[in-house]
């Protein structure tokens, strides 16, 4: 394989929900092993290596919803899991087996966060916060939205700026008629005829 065809093989990133489906997968099947053998560490385990492993391999662009995500995967991947291998009554098993499970994976779920915010920081956490930040603020004032484009330098000819509000504002100045003065009727001139009664 060529040089170039190895770079572009190990620069190979995700997408965000490519991501999600990568965690969600590691999650159930390292939750449904644990189930299975009795092993909570292993639950734990797949949490780390399943995050750790999204925020490496996904693309700069989606660092924060990757971020934020896992928590909530991993809590449905729990209750997908502990549904399946219920036994007795559906609810308090499926409840019994999160609340053990949760407690047992605890430190796991902490240690699993605190490593994927320091990945994800280190590869750019702090630029996608700031585009989410201004994308609210824009949403938030939409004047401050506008485009710089829109504003005309000062330097222009007044006749050249856009003038919004006023009607037949966008008219070429040959085709606008005088605005209509308000104020008394003109006196008739000497010459004219009175005007005729009814």
């Amino acid at each position: 394989m060529s040089g170039e065809a190895q770079r572009d093989t190990s620069q190979t990133r995700l997408t965000g929900r490519g991501a999600v489906m990568v965690m969600l997968a590691v999650f159930a099947l390292g939750l449904l092993v644990a189930s299975w053998l009795g092993w909570p560490v292993l639950a734990g385990a797949s949490f780390v290596i399943g995050s750790v492993a999204a925020v490496l391999y996904v693309r700069p662009g989606d660092l924060l919803m990757v971020t934020i995500a896992p928590p909530l995967l991993f809590g449905i991947a729990l209750v997908a899991v502990k549904a399946a291998t219920a036994t007795g009554s559906l609810a308090l098993s499926v409840a019994e087996g999160m609340a053990i499970t949760m407690a047992e994976v605890a430190p796991w779920l902490f240690a699993g966060v605190v490593l994927t915010l320091i990945i994800a920081w280190a590869r750019g956490l702090r630029g996608c916060v700031r585009e989410l930040r201004q994308d609210l603020r824009a949403v938030g004032h939409p004047a401050a939205g506008r485009l710089a484009t829109d504003r005309l330098p000062d330097d222009r000819p007044a006749t050249d700026r856009p003038s919004a509000g006023r009607p037949g504002a966008d008219r070429p100045a040959a085709d606008r008629r005088p605005a209509a003065t308000v104020g008394p009727p003109p006196s008739p001139a000497a010459g004219d005829a009175p005007p005729r009664g009814p």
